[in-house]
């Protein structure tokens, strides 16, 4: 947006007339240059989103520059800046924060005078007034970029320390370390900031301006909200709100600077520079991706975020309407049509933990809408599909007509018998493409559960493998070799022995045909070979109480062999 003043008291005692126009719809037309390009006969027209002429109040500053939706967005935890841009002595302080005399000794409580800085703060009180069900926490920081020198100016002490500018890897930006910053409870702790920050800011004299600002000033509000949600954690958002009163650009030949005053002057100059330099490359489409020179000024350091990072940015350029400064008008106008171009990509900042849980939340919204419309899909197709059974049923199958008959028809009969069998071959077709469908899905279903059947019976085989290996596993009880090869007439006995296969028994059961692997290495385990018969010496015979004992165990082991052999032999 832009905004031109009036014109001053010393412009008019010069004769100064005003070179501005303003055609309407957010446009400004500009006087031709003497002497410049085309013979300065061809006007220059710019347009922007507002234009406030000069007889526009404080007040139409506020309601109509978007000022209010930045402060909305930053209580819901945005990234916002407003920043003012322009020559020295073209109105930027003034629209930011007033006349020079509303903060001096003598405050002025409140005047239609007061900019868009306290009005803001009015506006903001309001709004957190607004929301009973959260819970806000206001902290504000004042600071000033002089000589590229950042200092404190709610805390700036005897020497002026500067501060120094370092790098956030957590946040991925600049931050200025040990800034002091204050609490702020209610609305008048916010003004007593603004106003111990403009008492202790660099201000300057020069031919241009009596009031003229030697720094870049930056006030920030933090805006720290708590919300709880349906399931009762507390959600936080961390909105801010930067207000940026750049200084001036200078022409040294006008404004007659020298010494202290100079040396301000090309501090001022460069870092406007390196400003200008960055956001002619960031709305340029060609340079995108290009490197970005944030770090050749502590001013742009600073404004990274507000200029192409994540936030939401209100840029307005102030100009004079004096054909005296008709080039610096142009000049901003121009400055202010780059900036128009850059886009931002705004996202509210929140706890990462609390930015997970709501993305969760919206995940599962999305999977339950999604699962509600497959279902009504799912009833539809059921649906139309109970239909066109229905229809099948009710369709009649024409009549049988052999040749002869068929020839009696007339051409009514005729065209029935046609139109039935049409209607029952594309009943027909439809089936059938029904069939293919069921056939395709049955033929899916069936891939799957081969493949499910696949793996489980590879992991059995090797957990079954595995618990042969390992000498951690008890033994089991194993039987003689008589009672595996079905003879009755054997007894059992209680021998615990290593479940570890014997390597000299693995063709312990023959036969012509090959047997799986699965039911070889079951017969392995139930096995007890000579090397194990010749281990029963030792053992006492058996009794007659043991075969009582044993009874059942013997049985179901004949059962198990009984079962073996004839799996054998189907194979």
């Amino acid at each position: 947006m832009h905004r031109v003043r009036p014109l001053s008291e010393k412009e008019i005692k010069a004769g100064d007339d005003m070179v501005v126009q303003f055609p309407g719809n957010g446009q400004v037309l500009v006087d031709a240059i003497p002497g410049g390009p085309g013979g300065g006969q061809k006007p220059r027209l710019f347009s922007y989103n507002v234009v406030f002429e000069p007889a526009a109040t404080q007040e139409d500053v506020l309601q109509f520059s978007g000022m209010k939706r930045l402060i909305e967005m930053a209580v819901e935890g945005f990234r916002c800046t407003c920043f003012c841009y322009g020559q020295t002595g073209s109105g930027k302080t003034h629209t930011l924060t007033g006349p020079p005399g509303l903060f001096g000794i003598k405050a002025v409580p409140y005047s239609d005078n007061h900019g868009l800085v306290f009005r803001s703060f009015v506006y903001l009180f309001q709004l957190l007034q607004e929301h009973t069900s959260r819970t806000f926490v206001l902290k504000a920081s004042f600071l000033e970029i002089y000589n590229e020198k950042v200092i404190d100016l709610l805390n700036p002490g005897t020497c002026r320390k500067p501060l120094a500018v370092r790098w956030s890897k957590k946040a991925r930006g600049f931050f200025v370390e040990n800034l002091f910053t204050v609490d702020c409870e209610e609305l008048d702790d916010l003004m007593a900031v603004l106003e111990e920050g403009m008492r202790n800011r660099s201000v300057g004299r020069h031919n241009m301006n009596d009031y003229s600002s030697r720094s870049h000033t930056i006030l920030s509000v933090h805006i720290t909200s708590e919300e709880p949600s349906e399931n009762g954690v507390f959600i936080s958002r961390f909105g801010k709100i930067n207000f940026v009163d750049l200084a001036g650009s200078e022409m040294t030949k006008k404004t007659q600077s020298e010494g202290k005053t100079l040396e301000e002057a090309n501090n001022i100059n460069k870092s406007l520079m390196v400003l200008g330099y960055c956001i002619a490359s960031l709305s340029d489409p060609k340079r995108k991706g290009s490197h970005i020179p944030y770090r050749d000024s502590k001013l742009t350091k600073l404004l990274a975020d507000s200029l192409a990072g994540n936030g939401v940015t209100l840029m307005i350029a102030c100009i004079s309407p004096a054909r005296s400064n008709i080039f610096e008008t142009i000049n901003t106008l121009r400055y202010a049509a780059r900036a128009k171009k850059i886009r931002t990509k705004p996202v509210v900042l929140m706890d990462p933990r609390e930015a997970l849980i709501i993305s969760l939340k919206r995940e599962v919204a999305s999977l339950q809408s999604e699962n509600e419309y497959l279902r009504s899909a799912l009833n539809v197709y059921s649906s139309s599909s109970s239909g066109d059974a229905s229809e099948r049923i009710i369709a009649q199958t024409p009549p049988h007509v052999d040749l002869e008959e068929l020839a009696k028809l007339e051409g009514p009969q005729l065209a029935e018998l046609v139109r039935l069998y049409m209607k029952e071959n594309e009943a027909l077709r439809k089936d059938n493409g029904d069939l293919f469908l069921s056939r395709d899905l049955l033929q899916r279903d069936h891939e799957i559960v081969c493949r499910e059947n696949e793996r489980l019976l590879k992991k059995l085989e090797e957990v079954n493998s595995v618990c042969c290996r390992s000498p951690l596993i008890p033994a089991r009880p194993a039987f003689s070799a008589d009672i595996l090869s079905g003879d009755q007439e054997s007894s059992s006995t209680n021998i615990w022995t290593n479940p570890i296969p014997d390597t000299d028994n693995k063709t312990a059961v023959n036969s012509s045909k090959q047997i799986p692997e699965s039911v070889q290495k079951e017969l392995d385990k139930r096995q007890i070979g000579a090397r194990n018969t010749a281990n029963l010496k030792g053992i006492r015979k058996p009794s007659s109480n043991d075969d009582k004992i044993h009874a059942p165990k013997i049985a179901q082991v004949k059962n198990t062999n009984a079962k073996d052999k004839r799996y054998i032999q189907k194979m």
